[in-house]
């Protein structure tokens, strides 16, 4: 077995579903240290914590070989607290709501439902060091009423507590208690979901030209805005929000997508692309369907080529080289990938259910690859091929309204639905709402 393959059942072990008790997940250990480190640009080299009692920076430390911040630094300026650690546990209270560690293992609980790390708490010289990844991205989506993150300024941000104001009719403002005994719960809070949608190619970058042998008349730069275009309006209409990488035929740098997104303070990514027959196939005209990867070591010849095809964009970029094709320094790329890539598979698997119920093609299946735009965005993130452009029917589907309306209609529920589907794992509210 690869080295890579031992890291990739590491990481996905150490997200373990909530469905799974933490007396059974704690039973689970991955290593202390973990090896390699985080490509340069990962991570920040420092945090800047605020709230109403001030602002600091804090330092980013990666003894263990991730990024990790010293949890006594974010007390002056945050409301968080931690216990001593304890027969190789240590509770950490923000804004007083307790997430359980077990110190060098890679997972943290809160209540009943258990959250997988790219790596693990750990005290050195008697300072508990808490995950980056933790404070960033967890703690703004499971706490959001009283934490924000700014991805663009690296910038945590503690909210002030909403005030209980006494009114005189609070007493008819109190929840009523049933015969029972047990109050009706409050409604859940709605969270704020933004969606980043990336038409691929664009400018001089015009994508494949399709059909095969015959007069081309489809650019794929043309119909993924149109697509992405269309998504963004059917997510609008649903109550999600969304965001371009690019709105007009513009060239966007591929390592530049991600960080588009990310500024919007987006978390879901999705990249729309058409695909293309080598014109060396037999019966390459005939290759009809479509294929929505995920970030990973690409497996089969075809999903090698697809990723070669659409990272090959890289040319058209001023200064740019295409990315270092070095099994390591894939690997590392994916430990910051980690926590996403168990939401990303799973996001790829309801975008195939949904097009092929309104795509007229065949659906080809959930693959991965190192798509660069991919390995860019830190988040969950997937990229769509919509259909063959090289194909003669399949090209008039793809450059019809009719067929652009179908293909969104198609990605928007998948997206909808999953949304939908995280929140109730994360038991927050808002139905089609937040992801962040």
């Amino acid at each position: 077995m690869s080295v890579f393959a031992l890291l990739l059942i590491a990481g996905w072990a150490a997200a373990v579903p909530s469905a799974t008790s933490p007396e059974t997940v704690r039973a689970v250990r991955l290593p202390s240290s973990l090896p390699g480190r985080l490509p340069a640009g990962a991570a920040p080299n420092s945090l800047v914590v605020a709230s109403s009692r001030g602002e600091r920076r804090v330092a980013v430390r990666s003894e263990r070989g991730y990024p990790a911040v010293a949890a006594s630094e974010l007390g002056p300026v945050l409301s968080i607290e931690t216990t001593a650690p304890r027969a190789g546990t240590v509770t950490l209270r923000a804004a007083g709501r307790p997430y359980d560690f077990v110190l060098d293992a890679a997972y943290f609980s809160v209540g009943n439902r258990v959250f997988g790390l790219a790596g693990p708490a750990y005290v050195v010289r008697d300072t508990l060091c808490v995950p980056l990844q933790f404070l960033v991205e967890y703690l703004p989506r499971l706490a959001a009423d009283r934490y924000r993150y700014d991805r663009v300024r690296s910038r945590l941000e503690e909210l002030a507590a909403a005030p209980m104001l006494a009114t005189p009719d609070a007493a008819a403002e109190r929840p009523r208690v049933p015969a029972g005994g047990a109050a009706s719960p409050a409604p859940a809070r709605p969270v704020r979901h933004v969606v980043a949608l990336d038409p691929g190619h664009g400018g001089r970058d015009v994508g494949m030209l399709g059909p095969l042998g015959r007069r081309p008349f489809l650019r794929e730069k043309d119909v993924t805005l149109a697509v992405a275009r269309a998504v963004a309006d059917e997510l609008r209409r649903r109550g999600v929000e969304a965001v371009l990488t690019r709105n007009k035929d513009t060239l966007i740098a591929l390592a530049d997508r991600g960080r588009v997104a990310a500024s919007d303070s987006a978390s879901l990514f999705v990249s729309i692309h058409v695909n293309a027959a080598n014109p060396h196939w037999r019966n390459a005209e005939g290759m009809r369907g479509f294929e929505t990867y995920f970030l990973a070591e690409a497996r089969t010849e075809d999903a090698r080529r697809v990723e070669k095809m659409e990272n090959e964009s890289v040319r058209f970029e001023t200064d740019a080289r295409v990315p270092s094709g070095d099994p390591m320094r894939f690997i590392l790329n994916d430990l910051a990938q980690n926590e996403h890539l168990r939401e990303s598979s799973h996001l790829a698997a309801m975008v195939e259910d949904s097009l092929r119920r309104v795509h007229p093609a065949e659906a080809r299946g959930v693959k991965q690859a190192g798509f660069a735009v991919l390995a860019t965005s830190y988040m969950t993130a997937v990229l769509v091929e919509v259909g063959y452009g090289s194909n003669y029917e399949e090209a008039k589907f793809l450059t019809s309204q009719a067929g652009q309306r179908q293909l969104a209609r198609g990605i928007a529920g998948a997206i909808v639905g999953y949304l939908a589907e995280y929140d109730q794992r994360l038991g927050v509210g808002g139905g089609g709402g937040g992801h962040r």
